[in-house]
């Protein structure tokens, strides 16, 4: 995606519902809408490199992972 705000609206959607899954393993909406458009993109690519390092196992872990890749495409 090109559009900044297009892809900070599907990174959020994306986090937000990983949040509502397990609360205790990623930020509660209200850190992320405190994030620069910088900082939340660099924190999906953190987050990203982290899942691709893990087992996939999670079918959980894996969704996310996929999701992560198609918003975040060739900026990676």
């Amino acid at each position: 995606m090109e559009d900044i705000d297009q892809s900070r609206f599907a990174l959020m959607t994306a986090l937000t519902g990983a949040h509502k899954l397990r609360p205790d393993e990623y930020p509660n909406p209200a850190i992320l809408v405190a994030m620069s458009d910088e900082g939340l993109r660099a924190y999906a690519v953190e987050l990203l490199e982290r899942l691709d390092g893990a087992p996939s196992g999670d079918s959980f872990e894996v969704e996310l992972q996929k999701e992560l890749r198609v918003i975040l495409g060739d900026t990676l």
